[in-house]
């Protein structure tokens, strides 16, 4: 996709397509890296965002235990204490 490149001020800049931006999960911040000659964006997800998402996808076979925040169980808590 062909973009065209604004002058904004000093500085430049290009408009995303609400699509594009729906599509990649970008919503107000991502993060930008420069690589030999080509711009990155990446949305920025919040530390352990996907895990629920990976426990509906495999969830925990018979007595397997569960960590996550938000789950209150002693035996786990006192594991995983530091």
């Amino acid at each position: 996709m062909d973009v065209i490149i604004r002058k904004i001020g000093s500085s430049r800049g290009v408009i995303l397509p609400a699509n594009v931006l729906k599509e990649t999960g970008i919503d107000k911040i991502a993060e930008m890296r420069v690589e030999d000659d080509c711009i990155t964006l990446k949305a920025i997800r919040p530390p352990r965002s996907d895990w629920l998402d990976a426990i509906r996808k495999d969830p925990p076979q018979g007595n397997e235990p569960v960590f996550m925040d938000g789950v209150d169980d002693p035996e786990l808590l006192d594991k995983w204490a530091w």
